[in-house]
């Protein structure tokens, strides 16, 4: 197997959480290796992932936004978000499209029930 790791790998075993977003739960997961680019992580196999979120390590006093640069299983491996943006600018294009086409659908969603008079809501 190929290593493409541009620095070294920490093994550890560190309690982890995952947060998606402030108004959902936080998700349980066990960090197993560090490296100055990224982490691998593991969850539970059903566990559904966003391509971006933040990390949080609690016994280090650490939180990371992460992107998912593979997945097997239950271990899943992070980047560390300041890499993926130097390194990977059409990642960071398509995420940004993907938020905007969400801004999008939300003001659609939030303006659906006016009226076409300005000031008037339903």
């Amino acid at each position: 197997m190929i290593d493409r790791r541009r620095t070294a790998r920490r093994r550890v075993c560190l309690g982890g959480r995952v947060r998606v977003a402030a108004f959902l739960p936080e998700l349980d997961c066990t960090v197993r290796d560090v490296s100055l680019d990224g982490a691998r992580i593991r969850v539970a196999a059903e566990t559904i992932l966003p391509d971006c979120f933040d990390l949080s390590i609690p016994c280090r006093n650490e939180t990371r936004r992460v992107f998912v640069a593979w997945r097997s299983g239950a271990a899943v491996g992070l980047g560390f978000d300041v890499t993926q943006a130097a390194s990977a600018p059409e990642a960071v294009a398509r995420r940004l499209a993907a938020s905007e086409t969400e801004v999008a659908r939300l003001r659609a969603a939030l303006l659906g029930g006016n009226s076409s008079e300005p000031g008037r809501v339903h």
